[in-house]
């Protein structure tokens, strides 16, 4: 039977862990700390510190982590679990629901054994992501605590237009649907401030009109949920930001004539208003670093090397906005915006990708913990090592804040109490 973290809570009421690392990061951004315990009991941390500051029971279990660094579970703030198997949108398309959803399932538990223990789903087709979360709930299948968007809004013919009753073209049909989202369940809101790569649409281009977004926003805080928004295109990034949209995904700052800018007054208003940006920034860096690969050994074709320059363009200008972000004080909470199946466990690239342009590796790690939570309004639940705390933890070789990538491969991963 798989995982549901309310009734383990329940059948474990009594149950103690001792978890005895090297080192420990608690997620906030504090330096790590030496010589201290974590406590969990059932799903819950109740101690964070001196062994010899808490009286544990000798019926205790005890888990000895030498050399190890343990740290909040990883949090996946942008994630399609059940968006197609193989190939581009089109090939998504072909997919019935069914298979989408079994893909779900076989991303989830990948994920979870990767060390990511929460992930934001940004986007299935029809009622998929609330039968991928729903099933999870059930004890169904191992995975991280899904969050469901449900299907991302969109303008007619807008991008994702393909997941279906979704498309909304004015600000009361914008709440309408926000209304519609939350009715049958989502967790937070999703629209598409851009077209991107559904065919028919343009990234270069802005879609809904920033009343549109707005109303978008004004609707879902009446029922305290965030919003997230695609912002490929340039234009579409200044609209979000002055709507409030809580998390603004991907920051192309596409032109219509394929350049790449950058708004510097559209970022002060997201420093201003305290909002969250999610870079995205593996989802050039697999096609470049497999062409990368191929014209070592000199076989790429016309149109390989012609994809390449694309993906180094676009890798490189993302890369130099996000260390510009960073000295505004923008606050990022990191996503992948990975799809299809085996394809949804590259946050730590987007994590190495971040250190590359100028990050802190501590830094790094916040925006895959306590930001991803905070982002969501779930920083009170998980996010940091905190007595209080959900029990979502995982340990790795060595010490993450010298080498990020030693977050490839977690030794343990631990979620609401539980070792899976």
């Amino acid at each position: 039977m798989g995982y549901h973290y309310e009734s383990t809570a329940t059948m474990q009421r009594d149950q103690i862990t001792v978890l005895r690392p090297g080192l420990v990061f608690d997620g906030t951004g504090a330096a790590s700390k030496k010589n201290t315990i974590i406590v969990v009991q059932a799903s819950k941390i109740v101690y964070v510190g001196s062994e010899q500051g808490f009286d544990i029971p000798a019926e205790a279990r005890y888990v000895d982590l030498p050399g190890k660094s343990v740290l909040p579970g990883l949090v996946d703030s942008h994630i399609h679990l059940a968006l197609g198997t193989y190939g581009g949108y089109l090939d998504v398309m072909k997919d019935t629901d069914g298979i989408q959803l079994a893909t779900g399932i076989i991303n989830a538990r990948e994920m979870l054994h990767a060390g990511i223990t929460t992930v934001k789903d940004c986007g299935a087709r029809n009622r998929v992501a609330f039968d991928l979360r729903n099933a999870w709930k059930l004890g169904l299948f191992d995975g991280p605590r899904i969050l469901v968007c449900g299907r991302p809004l969109c303008i007619t013919g807008g991008h994702f237009r393909f997941c279906n009753d979704n498309e909304c073209d004015s600000p009361w049909d914008v709440r309408k649907r926000v209304r519609q989202m939350l009715a049958e369940g989502a967790d937070f809101i999703k629209l598409m401030a851009s077209g991107g790569g559904t065919p028919g649409t343009d990234n270069s281009r802005p879609s809904f009109e920033e009343e549109e977004i707005q109303a978008a926003v004004q609707e879902a805080e009446k029922f305290g949920k965030t919003v997230t928004a695609h912002c490929e295109a340039y234009e579409c990034v200044g609209r979000a930001a002055r709507a409030g949209v809580h998390t603004l995904a991907h920051l192309g700052f596409t032109k219509p004539d394929g350049t790449r800018g950058f708004d510097e007054e559209a970022v002060r208003t997201i420093v201003q208003k305290g909002l969250y940006v999610d870079p995205t920034l593996q989802t050039a860096s697999a096609q470049r670093d497999s062409l990368r690969e191929k014209k070592k050994i000199g076989t790429l074709t016309e149109q390989e090397k012609a994809a390449l320059e694309a993906a180094e363009y676009k890798v490189k200008i993302k890369q130099e906005n996000l260390a510009r972000m960073l000295r505004m004080g923008v606050k990022f909470a990191a996503g992948s915006d990975g799809w299809g199946l085996g394809k949804c466990t590259r946050l730590v690239r987007t994590l190495e990708l971040m250190v590359e342009s100028g990050m802190s590796r501590s830094d790094a790690i916040v925006s895959a913990t306590k930001n991803g939570a905070e982002s969501i309004r779930m920083g009170d639940l998980y996010g940091t090592i905190a007595e209080g705390k959900e029990a979502d933890i995982i340990a790795v070789n060595g010490d993450p804040t010298e080498n990020i990538s030693v977050l490839r491969s977690p030794v343990m991963v631990m979620q609401a109490g539980r070792i899976i």
